[in-house]
């Protein structure tokens, strides 16, 4: 069962787990000296003026919300199409989210469309680099210019990724990246502010700072829960494991595979305070170790990326991604296509040994929980339904990319062919 692929793999490796027992036995799982290493050398590889190392990338949005005084009805505008605790995280800042509709092409906020909903009231724009894809930094850095307000970076998708000569999150007043088990960077979770300003970086710390250190219970939950989808989503290990578990399930029309590894909405359109803090020790000690690999890693993603998109571009009924100039503005580290009946896609080429993942972005100016700030985004309210992510890890070969790219085509091809669901005969 060699051609079998899952839909994400884990970029940690044995030594991130030694890792955790040394530090553990040394005591510093929580805090020691790692920390400031990180966010000296996390910033320096960026060419960030300052970095401050947090719990997670939205707990890092909003302290800088928070430090900025971005908040007291302030406007934030920022893409509708994007992962629900963004805008949470504005809201519970105080500031009013304005929901700007994304390109077709990129998905990432359109510039024409910021600059149209920027009014007297707006604070900041958010430029997310989704999916590994540098947003159009240099037009919103423009727009922010003329209204005199800050930039802000959705980096969670794209550590190390560039937009020109300058690595992302270096373009705005601050950027946020997230570690977690899915991220080219996973550290077992854990995030990062990067700054231009080392004076909004320290009133930042401060309210880091002002928070309980990290909880050891909650490092070993985040360490021991990394083992299991580290070990089962590796080459090895995958087509005899989870692999079965997913044909089985899809033949019984399940989603149980696919819910396990996403947040609910409902609560992903929550702030909890209660997620503020800084970054553990060991996540930190784990990212000294990410930073050295990143560059690598990047552009075996890219490579990869690049070759199954120009693969597949020509299928007349997949939307396969753009392919940006610069290498490394676009790492494809969530390879997303559009399809037109993604659930049967999904079964369908699942039985060639592809797995896949439904889409995790929402079009947030459409959800109830943001009813208030409702908008007209017609580009973002339909791809969810369509995207679905398709395998691309840095083990898999050109072989292995050749592979997913003609069983997509195939799949393709049997599903124009065959009746529509729910054709009468």
């Amino acid at each position: 069962m060699n051609r079998v692929y899952p839909r994400h793999a884990v970029n940690l490796d044995a030594g991130a787990f030694g890792r955790y027992l040394r530090l553990l036995a040394d005591g510093e799982l929580g805090e020691g000296e790692q920390l400031t290493a990180f966010e000296k050398a996390f910033a320096e590889h960026l060419g960030a003026s300052a970095c401050v190392a947090v719990a997670s990338a939205r707990a890092g949005f909003y302290l800088t919300l928070k430090a900025l005084e971005i908040g007291g009805g302030g406007e934030v505008i920022m893409p509708a199409y994007t992962f629900p605790s963004m805008p949470a995280a504005v809201v519970a800042a105080g500031a009013r989210p304005v929901f700007v509709d994304v390109d077709p092409e990129t998905y990432n906020l359109d510039p024409a469309l910021a600059r149209e909903a920027a009014s007297k009231r707006t604070r900041a724009i958010v430029a997310a680099h989704l999916f590994g894809r540098a947003a159009d930094v240099e037009s919103l850095s423009a727009i922010c210019r003329e209204n005199d307000i800050a930039l802000l970076e959705d980096c969670a998708h794209s550590a190390g990724v560039k937009s020109g000569e300058g690595f992302v999150g270096t373009f705005g007043e601050a950027g946020f990246f997230s570690f977690g088990i899915g991220k080219n960077m996973p550290c077992f979770g854990g995030g990062a502010v990067t700054f231009s300003d080392r004076e909004t970086a320290a009133r930042v710390c401060k309210l880091v700072y002002s928070s309980p250190p990290p909880d050891h219970l909650k490092i070993h939950a985040k360490v021991l829960g990394a083992l299991p989808p580290w070990l089962l989503t590796r080459r090895s290990v995958f087509p005899w494991t989870l692999y079965i578990a997913a044909r089985v399930l899809s033949s019984m029309d399940s989603d149980v595979m696919d819910r396990s590894v996403e947040e609910p909405v409902e609560e992903t359109t929550k702030f909890s305070l209660r997620s503020l803090g800084r970054m553990a020790n060991i996540q930190a000690a784990v990212g000294l170790d990410q930073i050295v690999e990143l560059t690598a890693r990047n552009a075996k993603l890219a490579a990869n990326g690049r070759r199954l998109a120009e693969a597949i571009r020509d299928v007349p009924t997949v939307k396969a991604p753009d392919i940006p100039p610069g290498e490394l503005e676009h790492i494809y580290l969530y390879f997303r296509i559009l399809v037109p009946e993604a659930d049967r896609f999904r079964k369908e080429i699942l039985r060639k040994g592809i797995d896949t993942q439904p889409d995790d972005m929402r079009n947030c100016a459409g959800l109830e929980a943001f009813s208030d700030y409702a908008a007209e985004c017609p580009v973002a309210a339909g791809l969810p339904a369509k995207s679905i992510e398709l395998p691309n890890n840095t083990s898999m070969t050109q072989s292995d990319v050749d592979y997913v790219a003609e069983a997509v085509r195939e799949t393709a091809e049997k599903l124009s062919n065959a009746k529509p669901a729910g054709a009468s005969s």
